[in-house]
Order: structure tokens, then sequence, then C-alpha cells
């Protein structure tokens, strides 16, 4: 009897869905929107309060004549007024950097170096601030850009006829931590923006905006500089060229020093060091010596959390065991789609040798794109067999 209920069921099933097949793609439409929608809204009502929050409103509103003071009273007291008391007794009292961070501007001012690098969000914030109040302004870049890499994931699925496979999509963003991201006020949201609307004029082989769009994903966040310059690497051997790389490329490598001499960046071992082994309470005069055992057992210890607290690693591993499927199936790929494949792949790999990162949100456009052309990949999949001649369901 069971057995007969269960095939009643799948017989039922059948039927919704191939009644419903012509309105696959504008449910699709509906529900990827549907979801930018809810995300948005939440990460506006429920913002999550970080301790970045008071480096990048130090480093937006640094002007001549502002005293080291100053900006640590405005960012503190900007954070206070909008923070749950309970969330600002975390920021400032749950361990003895952040107490320091607190009573000590001064040895606040020596962290400004690692923020200001993220030049454009922080010109961002500096000049949202006069339109509106400085915590509104690190909300708004994060929650506008959330809003508009959903839509741009949604005009990705309908370009590439994936619209009902928007499901798909939608369980991407979950378990990438889309929705987390965005309630945080950090770069990562306006980065993935960039990067993500960038890909897609690659796959479009718009390479004009291709240039602009990637090299603001790298004015927003300097680490992307590995992943263009391994886009336009792997594009000479996929026979893609991409010229918008190209410029993206080396325009990155021409700003990158002045960038981080003008931000006062104290270096990338110091910075290695101050995120893997210790929050030293001040960065003036701290030059630690390199070390290959420390360099290894971080990205030993990264690669672990990885695997153990985050999910990009897991949406690699997936993304790679689907793709081998595919190819062992015949299911074809464009070649700038198989191109992006392997700069995601490589240049993941490169950045967990150069500055290896264990947190989701810092992988968030790569595993956007991976994901996304492996799902389109799939759009012409038959999901549901031919139905029999007379079939019916009663």
């Amino acid at each position: 009897m069971i057995e007969a209920i269960n095939i009643r069921i799948i017989a039922v099933g059948e039927w919704l869905a191939r009644r419903t097949r012509r309105l696959a793609g504008p449910i699709g439409l509906v529900l990827l929107l549907a979801f930018t929608a809810t995300v948005a809204a939440a990460a506006w009502a429920f913002p999550v309060f970080n301790w970045d929050m008071f480096a990048y409103l130090a480093a937006a509103h640094e002007a001549p004549g502002v005293s080291v003071e100053a900006l640590h009273r405005h960012s503190y007291d900007a954070v206070r007024q909008n923070a749950p008391a309970g969330d600002f007794i975390v920021l400032t009292q749950d361990r003895d950097y952040r107490v320091r961070q607190y009573n000590d501007p001064e040895a606040f001012f020596t962290m400004l170096g690692f923020y200001r690098v993220k030049f454009l969000y922080v010109e961002a914030i500096s000049w949202l601030s006069t339109l509106v109040d400085p915590y509104t302004a690190l909300r708004l870049l994060s929650v506008v850009p959330a809003a508009l890499t959903g839509v741009l994931v949604t005009v990705w699925m309908a370009r590439e006829r994936a619209l009902h496979l928007a499901p798909l999509a939608i369980a991407l963003l979950l378990v990438a931590a889309f929705g987390e991201s965005a309630r945080e006020s950090t770069p990562d949201m306006l980065s993935a923006m960039f990067f993500v609307a960038g890909m897609l004029a690659f796959v479009a082989r718009r390479e004009v905006l291709v240039a602009v769009l990637l090299f603001g994903a790298f004015l927003v966040r300097p680490d992307h500089a590995a992943f263009i310059g391994v886009l336009w690497f792997v594009s000479l051997f996929t026979r893609t060229f991409s010229w918008g790389a190209f410029v993206a490329f080396f325009a990155a490598l021409i700003a990158y020093v002045p960038i981080t001499q003008a931000a006062g960046h104290p270096g990338w071992w110091t910075h290695f060091w101050f995120t893997h082994v210790e929050f030293v309470p001040t960065l003036e005069g701290f030059d630690p010596d390199f070390s290959i055992g420390v360099y290894l057992y971080a990205i030993t210890r990264v690669i672990v959390r990885a695997l153990v607290e985050e999910t990009w690693l897991a949406i690699v591993i997936v993304g790679c065991f689907a793709w081998w499927q595919m190819r062992l199936r015949g299911i074809a790929l464009a070649r700038r789609e198989t191109t992006v494949l392997v700069t995601t792949l490589l240049a993941m790999a490169a950045k967990m040798v150069i500055f290896p990162l264990h947190e989701t949100r810092f992988h968030l456009a790569y595993v956007i794109v991976f994901g996304l052309v492996l799902i389109c990949a799939l759009r012409d999949l038959r999901f549901l067999p031919k139905a029999r001649t007379g079939q019916r369901v009663s």
C-alpha cells in the first residue's frame, strides 16, 4: 500500500511539473528577486556589529587637522549610538586587544593601515557620509551591493536561459553565507558586486566593462589582483584572451604600491602575523621576523578551519565533483565558462599560498561565480522523462 501511495505521489508530482514547465522561468525570476529582497530587508533590519566598523569609520573620516583623539571618538561614538548596549560592550571589552583599542587612541590609529588599503570602500564611506550619518553610510554599502548582487545573479541566469534553475542559485547563495555577508559592515558585499558584474561582462565578452569592473573590485579589496592576474594568464591558454582582464591586472599592478604606501600598510608579513598569530595591541615598532614554520602552520590551520567551520570549501568540492560528472555525461561548457572555472580554482589556491583566510565571506565572490557557471551549464538537462502516450493521472 505504501508503495502504491509513493507511486501516486510521484505521478502527481510529474503531472504538476509538466503543467508548470512553461512557467518555470517566470517562477524562477520571482523566486530570485523575492530572495534578494528578503536578504536586503533582513540585512537592514538585523545588522551584525563587528569591530572593523570602528576602523573603517576612522579611515573614512581622516582629514588634515583632525586629531587622533577626535578620530577615535568619532568612530566609537558613531557605533555606540546605533549598536545595542550588549554588542557595544562585546566590541570594546571582551578581550585585551579590544580594551586597548577602546582606551588608547594612538594604538587604535596604528591599525588603520590595514583598512585604508580598501581605497574605494573607504572613499565611498567618506562620500556617503556627506549625505547620511556615518553608520548609515556603512550599512548602505553592504545592503545596496547585496541587493544589486542578487539582481546580477538574476540577470546572469536570465541571460543563460537558466531561470528555471533558480532554486539551485538560491541554494548556492544560502550555503555561501550571502545573507550573513550582507548583514556585516565590511567591504565584502561591495567587492562581490563589482566582481560578479565583471565576470558576467567577461562571459558576455564586454571587455571595456571587464576592465572597469574588475579594477573596481581590486580598489575595494586589493587581494582581487591575484584572481585578475590568473584570469588573464588562463585566458591565454584557453584562447579566450581578455584584454579587459589584461588592462585591469596591469592597472592593479601599477596602483598597488602607491595605494599601500599612501595607506601606511605595515607590509605583508606583519599583516600575516597579525591575522594568524596574534592581535598585537599596537603596530608601533612591531616588525616580526619571517618564520617558515609560522607560515606553514598558518596555512594548515586555515585549511582545517575552512573544513570544520566554513562552507566555501564545501562548495568548491561539490562544484568540482559536479564538473567532473558533467564532463563524463557530455555536458559542454563554452571556453569562457571553462576559463572562469579553471581561474577560480587556481586563484583560490594562489590566495591560500599568498594570504590564507578561512572565512567564507572572503571567498564569497569567487564561489558565486564558480557555482553560477556550473548551474547554468545544466540549463538544457531534462529532469523529467518524456510523457508516454495516453498517460494520465486521475
